[in-house]
């Protein structure tokens, strides 16, 4: 398909943005996390912003403290009041597994600590994706993940949610988010 990482990466942004409400690219370390925290602000507005527990993507950005220090209110999986809050929360945040290239498609690994709802519930999900995850093929997605531990669930995205059930009219957000945008960070 496409020849060096920095192609794919690119491959998958441009398919991405056909179905994805926006993309981003930023650098690994301080860049992404100013990236990510200006993504989530802008939708969070007075919500909550839901975060898996022990994510190794965001937990290595310091994302919830940097939330935090924004002044953002952070609901996290382990909390009690949980499944009470998160259809309350304004955007959910994740880390994607793998990212295809082909579709612009990204998967999540749902268990323990990372909920489904995450992604689901919020009116707006970001998505984090490593560069280094992103593969040209959905077979390769496949084989890839396939090599690993597998997940409780594999929640697989390509934009928000729409459906034309409604009086065939494209509505957004009935059965998932209505907006969702995934920022690509190198490292």
């Amino acid at each position: 398909m496409v020849g060096s990482a920095e192609d794919l990466v690119d491959a998958f942004l441009g398919a991405a943005a056909m179905n994805m409400c926006a993309t981003r690219k930023s650098a690994a370390g301080e860049g992404a996390v100013e990236v990510l925290v200006a993504a989530v602000a802008a939708h969070a507005q007075d919500g909550a912003v839901a975060l898996p527990v022990g994510d190794a993507i965001l937990d290595a950005l310091g994302f919830e403290d940097a939330l935090q220090c924004a002044g953002l209110t952070v609901l996290r999986a382990d909390d009690p009041s949980w499944r009470e809050r998160l259809p309350g929360a304004a955007v959910g945040v994740t880390s994607a597994a793998i990212a295809v290239a082909d579709q612009g498609v990204v998967a999540l690994a749902c268990g323990p600590g990372s909920p489904r709802g995450t992604s689901l519930l919020p009116p707006v999900h970001i998505c984090v994706v490593q560069s280094q995850d992103v593969v040209a093929t959905f077979a390769e997605a496949i084989e890839r993940i396939g090599a690993r531990r597998l997940p409780s669930a594999l929640t697989w995205i390509g934009g928000p949610s729409r459906t034309g059930d409604l009086g065939m009219t494209l509505t957004l957000g009935v059965h998932g988010p209505r907006a969702v945008t995934v920022v690509v960070i190198d490292g």
